[in-house]
């Protein structure tokens, strides 16, 4: 057996595993057949993404991240967090000088889809090339 199919190996039975606790939780046998899909898929797409270095050689392991992966990640997660910086600073000088009630929680939901967005986008747009 090949190093990658032990990944693929690995990986399957993880992902049964996650669907056999979802039933187990309760739900439905087609939601956990779905969601055990959508797991594998997921490490299917890891693989392939570039996102990671194969190394096949490796077996159940092959997946790592080198120099280049992690400085994507690095500068897409300190755009993250400047961008939601600045819309935190944005929302508390409307609030606390312009409006002056409360913050509601809805802004700061909002806010924090913005950084969780800017950081995938980001790291989309570092990764196409």
């Amino acid at each position: 057996m090949t190093g990658l199919s032990r990944y693929y190996l690995s990986r399957a039975l993880i992902s049964i595993a996650w669907g056999i606790v979802i039933a187990l939780g309760g739900f439905a046998w087609w939601i956990a057949a779905l969601a055990a899909a959508i797991v594998f898929a997921f490490f299917v797409w890891a693989a392939r993404s570039g996102r990671y270095v194969v190394h096949p050689d490796l077996g159940l392991t092959a997946l790592r991240r080198d120099e280049r992966t992690q400085a994507i990640n690095d500068k897409s997660a300190r755009t993250a967090f400047v961008v939601t910086m600045l819309a935190v600073a944005a929302i508390a000088i409307y609030f606390g000088s312009i409006a002056h009630t409360a913050v509601p929680v809805a802004m700061l939901e909002l806010t924090l889809i913005l950084g969780a967005a800017i950081y995938f986008l980001s790291d989309f747009w570092l990764r196409r090339e």
